[in-house]
C-alpha cells in the first residue's frame, strides 16, 4: 500500500457519498454527501452527469490535497443499469439515463415470449426496461448517433474510473445488470446483442473482480498522485459484502428503493424464478451467485408522505416513534389499517411491471394522516413479504437489514412480524461505503454490531391475515393493468 487511507464513492439514486477511511481499522475519517442531481428531457429523467462529476471531483481533490501521499485507493460503487455510450475517441455521446426511466419500454414490448425466455436463460434477468440494453437500443435509434464506429457502454462506476484513469473496465455485479452478460459463460452475449440488432455497433469493456485495480490516477484529473482506482460494484451487492452476508441470510437493503438479496455458490437461474421475475447475477465475490429483487418504492414512500402532508423530517420521525409505542402496547389494530400497495414507481417481483401504480384502499371521511402513515408502513412490509415469498424462505434463518430503515423501529418490528422471522439490524453507518472498502482490502475485518428484532406471534398472525387481503387486492390490480395493455 502506498498510503494508509482509502476513499470510497457511492453514487445513489437520491444521494451520493464520498468517504475517507483508515484502512487498517475501518475508522471513518471524513465524509461528504450531496444530492444526486437529475434533470429532465423530452423523454424522461436523466442523471446530471456534469453536476455529479463536478461535485465528486471537487470532493476528491479536497480529500487528496489534505492527505497528500496517504491515499492508497479510490473505490467506486453505484446504482446499476445506468450508463453512457463512449466513442473511439473516449468522448461521451449520450446522456446518462436514470435507471428507472421508462423511455425504452417499446423495445421490451417487441420481444416475443421465446426471446424473453432466452434472455433469462442467458443473463438470469427478466426482460425489463430498467436494464441497460433497452436504454442502449433507445439511444442508438432515437438519438440518431453515428454507428460508423463501435461504441462502448460504461456503467456509472466504469465511467468514473475512465475519468480518473483513462481505462475502460467493468465489474461482475455491474455487468450482471446490463441484460447482456452470459452468467454461465461469463462473457458478453453476442446472441442477445443480435436480438436487439446491436451486434455490429455496441461493445462492452473487460469484466474484472470487485476491488481489482482498474488503473491509476497518473493519467486522469488527479495525476499529481499515484492512487489506484477500483470498481466495488452494484450498491446492493457491495452493501452485502460490507456486512458479511451469509448464505442463510436474506439481505434487505433499504433506501429510496428496497432490495432483497440472497447469495449461493450455485446459480439460481430456473423457470420458477423466471415466473417470479427474480434477477440472477454474479456477486462481488464472483464464486457466489445472487438472487435479487428490487422493490421500486421504499423510503421514497415516506418522502411522498412528507411532501403530501407538509411534514418536516423531525415531525415524521416523531410520528413514527409514537406509532411504534402504540404498536408495541397493542393500541394499533392491524386489521383496521389501510391497505397500501406501494407501487409508486412500478412494481417488482412477482409481477415486475413499470406501468404498475400505487393503490390505497380503505379511506374514510375520518381517515387521518396518522392512519395513512400506518398504512404506508404496513403496505411496505406486506409488499416485502409478498416479494420474499418468491425466495426459498425455508433455507433462510434471518433477515439482515441495512440502510435508513435501521433507524425506524416500527418498520423493523413489522418486518419481523410479517416474515415471522428474526430481523438482524446492522448498526453500520453506510454499509455500501464500508463494503467498497472491503472489496479493495479483502483481508480487512472488523466486528459488526447489530440489534435483533424478534417476531410477535400475535402480530405475525395478524400480518398473515392482512397478507391474504393484500394478495386479493394485488391480483385485482394486476388484472386491471394487463387489461390496459401493461404487460411490462
Amino acid at each position: 500500500m502506498s498510503g494508509n487511507l482509502a476513499i470510497t464513492i457511492d453514487v445513489g439514486t437520491t444521494n451520493s457519498k464520498v468517504s475517507l477511511f483508515e484502512i487498517t481499522t475501518g475508522k471513518l475519517i471524513d465524509r461528504e454527501t450531496f444530492q444526486t442531481d437529475k434533470k429532465e428531457d423530452t423523454f424522461g429523467e436523466l442523471f446530471d452527469l456534469e453536476s455529479i462529476w463536478y461535485r465528486l471531483s471537487t470532493i476528491l481533490k479536497t480529500f487528496i490535497s489534505t492527505n497528500t501521499g496517504n491515499i492508497d485507493s479510490i473505490n467506486i460503487s453505484s446504482v446499476g443499469e445506468a450508463g453512457v455510450l463512449v466513442d473511439n475517441n473516449g468522448d461521451i455521446i449520450t446522456p446518462l439515463i436514470a435507471w428507472y426511466d421508462k423511455r425504452a419500454t417499446k423495445y421490451i414490448d417487441r420481444l416475443t415470449d421465446e426471446e424473453k425466455e432466452k434472455i433469462y436463460d442467458i443473463t438470469g434477468l427478466p426482460a425489463h426496461t430498467n436494464y441497460s440494453l433497452p436504454k442502449i437500443k433507445w439511444m442508438v435509434e432515437e438519438l440518431k448517433i453515428s454507428t460508423s464506429q463501435p461504441l462502448t457502454w460504461l456503467n456509472i462506476p466504469d465511467l468514473l474510473c475512465f475519468f480518473l484513469t483513462g481505462e475502460m473496465k467493468t465489474e461482475f455485479s455491474m455487468a450482471s445488470r446490463t441484460l447482456c452478460y452470459d452468467l454461465n459463460k461469463r462473457q458478453w452475449s453476442k446472441e442477445i446483442l443480435k436480438m436487439f440488432e446491436l451486434e455490429e455497433i455496441i461493445c462492452f469493456p473487460e469484466v474484472v473482480r470487485s476491488g481489482e485495480i482498474v488503473g491509476y490516477t497518473d493519467s486522469g484529473e488527479l495525476n499529481k498522485e499515484h492512487i489506484s482506482v477500483r470498481i466495488a460494484g452494484h450498491d446492493h451487492m457491495v452493501g452485502a459484502l460490507g456486512i458479511g452476508l451469509e448464505p442463510d441470510e436474506l439481505l434487505n437493503s433499504t433506501g429510496t428503493t428496497e432490495g432483497l438479496l440472497l447469495i449461493s455458490d450455485t446459480n439460481f437461474n430456473d423457470n420458477k424464478h423466471l415466473e417470479h421475475s427474480l434477477s440472477n447475477g454474479i456477486y462481488t465475490r464472483p464464486q457466489y451467485y445472487t438472487l435479487f429483487s428490487s422493490m421500486p418504492t421504499g423510503g421514497s414512500a415516506f418522502a411522498w408522505y412528507q411532501e403530501l402532508f407538509n411534514k418536516s423530517n423531525l415531525s415524521f420521525l416523531k410520528e413514527c416513534e409514537n406509532l411504534y409505542q402504540d404498536y408495541m402496547n397493542n393500541h394499533v389494530k392491524l386489521n383496521d389499517s389501510l391497505l397500501f400497495l406501494p407501487h409508486l414507481n412500478g412494481s417488482g417481483a412477482p409481477f415486475k411491471n413499470s406501468k404498475s401504480k400505487g393503490l390505497l384502499y380503505g379511506l374514510k371521511l375520518d381517515t387521518t394522516s396518522k392512519d395513512i402513515l400506518l398504512g404506508i408502513l404496513v403496505g411496505l412490509s406486506l409488499e416485502m413479504k409478498y416479494v420474499a415469498n418468491c425466495f426459498p424462505l425455508e433455507s433462510i434463518k434471518r433477515l439482515a437489514v441495512i440502510g435508513p430503515a435501521i433507524n425506524n423501529s416500527l418498520w423493523l418490528q413489522m418486518k419481523a412480524d410479517v416474515l415471522n422471522m428474526e430481523v438482524k439490524v446492522i448498526k453500520m453507518d453506510e454499509a455500501v461505503s464500508f463494503g467498497a472498502l472491503k472489496s479493495a482490502y479483502p483481508t480487512f475485518s472488523t466486528k459488526t454490531v447489530y440489534e435483533k428484532f424478534s417476531p410477535n406471534p400475535k402480530r405475525a398472525s395478524e400480518m398473515h391475515s392482512l397478507l391474504e387481503k393484500y394478495t386479493r387486492l394485488y391480483n385485482v390490480k394486476k388484472q386491471l393493468i394487463i387489461g390496459e395493455g401493461g404487460n411490462n
